[in-house]
Formats: structure tokens, C-alpha cells, sequence
């Protein structure tokens, strides 16, 4: 019988963070099962409103994507009480995420070094633009920053031959996706009788990871990628001087150019490559001529890796994710029912999935401070009206 639990089921997290690639990484942790409690204070995450508008009467898409599934609670660390409070939650935690700039966890109190004395076997988990040490340590970072130092906005300008454009960013989310595998990995270690240990992003190495073909062209002096290709529609994409010589010989014939394949330019992988100038303005007046479901449909029958250039609208609308049920509505009773990714790591049996929207500030305030810490009512009401919680 199937597990019906996610595979981080009965994972305590406290989740510190705050904008996007710490709770990222967290909305992975709970996608998988783990138990993530969100906390705030004051004015909370100032990405609940980021990009809205003034008068929004709900928090954004993004805010609501990244914290489905986590409970959410509020807590003063600047109060020695909260401080305190926060102290007992560790000790019953699996692990803790925070974001802040180099030294705040420390300032007060409750950095890896004092927290793993009450709780040895804690995973501490951070992220920070440039990481824990350097010259830029305590420099404060964000998406577009670290995209401009790590050489991805450089890369995406040359590729696209202007200067001046706005990249595309993954500068949080490949932050995120690297910290939420080093929890897993710690946790792992921890399971197999390791101690906790901490473990730490810099935003920018983690881009770099994902610039290998960058750094390929940088480093063998010559591009690794074909662009996509316009055709009478819109823009495909494929690949073709590396291709098989039988593929070749079935790319010659949709064509329509079944003589290409004794041209000796083309008679092999290496042939293609060496002349491959000639090769794509041959292809190309071709697929200039046809339309891209055309080349699409010619693309599958043959076996050659390809893909249409989807624009977003298209990508909600494509019949293969509908048939692997890619998105799923998610009904919040404070926003708009929305249209979501699901959980894209699926298990056969212990499935991910998102099980509650994104928590409003505070919400779960009453079930998480009696549940972990066995606070009365009253005592957390005080705590309220304090400004403690």
C-alpha cells in the first residue's frame, strides 16, 4: 500500500527567511513533506506585496507560489523573549533556514555556534549573496546583483548580441535549489549517525554552477549552442551538426533535399560541424518556409530533439503538461483561486504535492506555540499583545 506522506515527513523546519531564494528552497523542503514553519514579525516578508499594487488586497503570485504548504507564525528576535522562544523551537527542530546578511544570527544570539549547543544535532542552513567569507561577505545582494557579478548578465547579453537587457533570472532560485539539496544531503548524513553540521549558499557560486555552457564558451573559445531558428510562424529550436549520420539522412529527406547526404560537406558529424555556416543557411531557408507545428510534427517522425519557442500563454496551454496534470488550482481564501506548478520531483510512493496555500501572517500562531512549546491561550495572547509575537 502507498505511503501517503511526503518523503520529508515528520522534518522540522524553521524557515527565517524572507523574498525568494530562501523561501524557495523552503517551498522545495515542504513540497517533499516537511513540516516548515514560517517566521515573521512586524510588517512581515516585504515580498507578501512586492511588484502588487499599492491598494492589493491580497499578497502576490510569487509570495503565494513560494510559501504553499508552510505554517506561518510571528516572533520578535529583537525581544529577549522572542529570542528565547526561538532558542526552545530550535531545540525541537530539524533545521534552520535564514537569509540574513553575515552576523545578524549572531548579533542576536542565535547564530550555528549557540544554537547547536542546545541542539546537536541541528542542520543549519544560510544563504548570502557572496557567502560567509571574502572581501564581499558583507556586501547585501539580490537577484540582479548577483546575475551581474556571476557573469550571467554579461553571457545573456552576448548571446543576445545587445547590451542593456534585462537577463532572465534564476539568481535566487538556483540559490534556493542549492541549499534545499544540502539540507537533504545533511539530513542524510545525520541519518546515517553524523552530527548536524551547517551548511552555506553563496548566491553567487550557486549561479555559476548553472553557467557550465557559459563557461565552456569561455573556456574552449567557441559556442556550444545553436539559437532557435525562425520558420514562418515563430522561432523552433534543434540542434543539428552533431547529429547521427542516419538522422542526417532523414533530416535531407523531410527537407526535401535527399542529394544533401552525399554532399561531402555533410557526410559526417565532423564534416557538419567543421562546415557548419553552410549547413544552417541551407536548413534555415527551409524552415523560414514552414510553419513550427510543421517542423515540430517533422521533428518528432524523425527523431531529432527539438522544441517550439512556447510563449508563456502557450506553456499553460500545452496538451502534454495538461496530461501529466503539470499545474494545479490552488484555492486560498484570501486571494485569487491560482493557477500553480505542481511539485515537479514525483515519488512513487511518498508523493510531493502542494496541500495549503501560502499562510497569512501570524495565522498559525495558536497551533504551533501550545503544539511544540505548550503555551496556554492566555500566555499567547500575552505574548500578542506584547509585541513579543
Amino acid at each position: 500500500m502507498s505511503i501517503r506522506k511526503g518523503p520529508l515527513d515528520g522534518v522540522l523546519v524553521l524557515d527565517l527567511t524572507h523574498v525568494l531564494n530562501g523561501p524557495f528552497a523552503t517551498m522545495l523542503l515542504a513540497h517533499l513533506g516537511a513540516k516548515v514553519i514560517k517566521i515573521e514579525h512586524g510588517a512581515g516578508d516585504r515580498f507578501r506585496h512586492a511588484w502588487m499594487p499599492v491598494d492589493a488586497d491580497h499578497d502576490g503570485y510569487e509570495f503565494r507560489v513560494v510559501n504553499v504548504n508552510k505554517k506561518a507564525i510571528t516572533l520578535n528576535l529583537k525581544d529577549p523573549r522572542g529570542v528565547q522562544l526561538f532558542r526552545e523551537l530550535a531545540r525541537k527542530a530539524d533545521v534552520v533556514v535564514e537569509n540574513f546578511s553575515v552576523g545578524v544570527m549572531d548579533r542576536l544570539g542565535i547564530g550555528y555556534t549557540k544554537l547547536k549547543e542546545l541542539n546537536p544535532d541541528l542542520i543549519y542552513a544560510s544563504s548570502r549573496g557572496y557567502g560567509e567569507d571574502g572581501p564581499y561577505a558583507h556586501m547585501r545582494a539580490n537577484a540582479a546583483t548577483i546575475m551581474a557579478s556571476s557573469g550571467w548578465t554579461a553571457s545573456a547579453w552576448e548571446n543576445a548580441g545587445q547590451e542593456g537587457l534585462k537577463p532572465q533570472g534564476i539568481g535566487d532560485e538556483a540559490a534556493g535549489v542549492s541549499m534545499a539539496l544540502g539540507i537533504l544531503a545533511a539530513l542524510f548524513a545525520r541519518e546515517r549517525g553524523g552530527p548536524g553540521q551547517q551548511v552555506s549558499v553563496s548566491m553567487q557560486e550557486a549561479l555559476m554552477g548553472f553557467m557550465v555552457a557559459n563557461f565552456h564558451t569561455q573556456v574552449e573559445g567557441r559556442p556550444v549552442g545553436i539559437a532557435p531558428k525562425r520558420c514562418a510562424d515563430g522561432y523552433i529550436a534543434f540542434h543539428l551538426p552533431d547529429i547521427t549520420n542516419d538522422l542526417w539522412e532523414r533530416f535531407a529527406a523531410a527537407m526535401g533535399r535527399p542529394e544533401a547526404i552525399d554532399d561531402p560537406r555533410y557526410a559526417t558529424a565532423a564534416d557538419r560541424r567543421a562546415n557548419v555556416e553552410a549547413l544552417e543557411a541551407e536548413v534555415s531557408g527551409w524552415v523560414r518556409e514552414t510553419s513550427r507545428d510543421e517542423l515540430w510534427k517533422v521533428f518528432l517522425s524523425i527523431g531529432i530533439s527539438a522544441g517550439p519557442v512556447l510563449r508563456l500563454s502557450e506553456v499553460l496551454e500545452d496538451e502534454h503538461l495538461e496530461a501529466r496534470g503539470a499545474f494545479v488550482e490552488v484555492e486560498d481564501p484570501r486571494a485569487p483561486t491560482s493557477r500553480f506548478l505542481r511539485p515537479w520531483v514525483r515519488f512513487s510512493e511518498t508523493p510531493s504535492a502542494i496541500t495549503s496555500p501560502a499562510p497569512a501572517k501570524g495565522q498559525h500562531n495558536h497551533e504551533i506555540y501550545s503544539e511544540l512549546l505548550g503555551l496556554s491561550t492566555e500566555a499567547i495572547n500575552r505574548l500578542t499583545t506584547d509585541r513579543v509575537l
